[in-house]
């Protein structure tokens, strides 16, 4: 689990019991290359830390697929409405990779916030820096030219490009495979 570890420690300082005790409650699940671990209409209720392997949060609509998020190893990945709501997830998971991941019940998650400040912490820190991120994508879209969001995605996803699809990179980025295949030609 160093991944997983590494990243809960560089956003948070949380100590070593309130870290084991939430290593405990995570069980080890195998996810092959393009599996739906969670699905949009469907609410989920566990939270999923990635060890090893990629995966891509997706809105599918009228038969078009957007990529909105890509999560790798130590990051963590959930319905969104599903956790914060216990409503049904509008969005997909899907694996872009083989992937191992440790999941955790999110009761047992709320369990573990209400016993360890620091993984309450944790969570918040965790949960600010998305909201963060994603207010920052949304700014981009709007403001940024494509070879400038091209370029703004290699920093924030260094070596994913070489690791999924660039139909997915460029449903991310908001532009064509066009686009992008032209973008890239340029470099």
């Amino acid at each position: 689990m160093k991944n997983i570890i590494a990243n809960i420690r560089q956003t948070y300082p949380v100590s070593d019991e309130a870290l084991q005790a939430l290593l405990t409650e995570m069980e080890e699940r195998i996810y092959p290359k393009d599996t739906c671990i969670v699905q949009s209409g469907i609410t989920d209720h566990l939270v999923y830390f990635i060890e090893e392997g990629v995966t891509r949060s997706v809105f599918h609509h009228d038969g078009v697929d957007t990529t909105t998020w890509f999560s790798k190893e130590g990051d963590i990945t959930f319905g969104m409405d599903s956790l914060y709501y216990n409503q049904r997830s509008i969005e997909s998971i899907e694996t872009l990779t083989d992937c191992r991941i440790y999941v955790i019940h999110i009761d047992k998650l709320n369990t573990l916030y209400e016993k360890y400040i620091d993984i309450a912490n944790w969570g918040r820190i965790l949960h600010q820096n998305v909201n963060k991120e994603l207010s920052h994508l949304f700014v981009e879209r709007l403001q940024l030219t494509p070879k400038e969001r091209y370029d703004s995605f290699l920093l924030r996803y260094p070596g994913l490009i070489n690791r999924v699809k660039l139909k997915y990179v460029a449903a991310f980025l908001g532009i064509s495979i066009y686009t992008l295949s032209r973008i890239r030609a340029q470099k």
